[in-house]
């Protein structure tokens, strides 16, 4: 018997009836209707699964992942190259705006120097003196700090500002 010319058996054998709303389903939308082109179709697949044929697809998915997996080593070590030589503040607030996907400006980022070289929270005033930032910007850059969850104000009563992760207790010190 050839592909070209082959031999056709009738089978009689029983289903459930989902199985069988499934197959008329399938058929209908795959196969013109045709009931046993998708049976032939179905079983062929199968046979071809159960022999190994599968095994290539698993194999390109594979390769796939090593792919996407060696992606991500080099993307790992383009962000370690680029945090070389800068100090835990700067590494902090790059890995806050990478991960929350925000753009500092450049006001922001003035902000966020200052309270690193300070080490404690800073007022309005002391901003104001450390920064070449006018009232306004100052105002705008820190409510955006503390929306983004980056600054927060003291809860000392004294309207200062810190950075969100720094310790509670530093902030008690060097206050101006």
């Amino acid at each position: 018997m050839t592909e070209a010319d082959p031999t056709f058996v009738r089978r009689k054998f029983t289903i459930t009836e989902r199985l069988d709303q499934t197959l008329q389903k399938m058929a209908t939308r795959h196969y013109q209707g045709n009931v046993s082109l998708c049976l032939r179709a179905a079983i062929e697949s199968h046979r071809k699964t159960l022999e190994g044929d599968g095994q290539f697809a698993a194999r390109q998915v594979a390769r796939q992942l090593d792919a996407l997996q060696q992606g991500m080593q080099e993307l790992q070590a383009d962000v370690d190259n680029a945090s070389v030589g800068r100090d835990e503040g700067q590494k902090e607030t790059e890995l806050r705006s990478a991960v929350w996907g925000v753009e500092l400006t450049e006001g922001m980022q003035i902000i966020i120097d200052a309270l690193d070289s300070s080490g404690s929270p800073l007022r309005m005033e002391d901003f104001l003196e450390q920064t070449e930032l006018n009232p306004s910007q100052l105002q705008e850059s820190i409510a955006r700090l503390v929306d983004l969850g980056f600054v927060v104000e003291t809860t000392d009563g004294k309207q200062r500002y810190r950075h969100a992760g720094q310790n509670i207790s530093s902030q008690n010190r060097g206050t101006k």
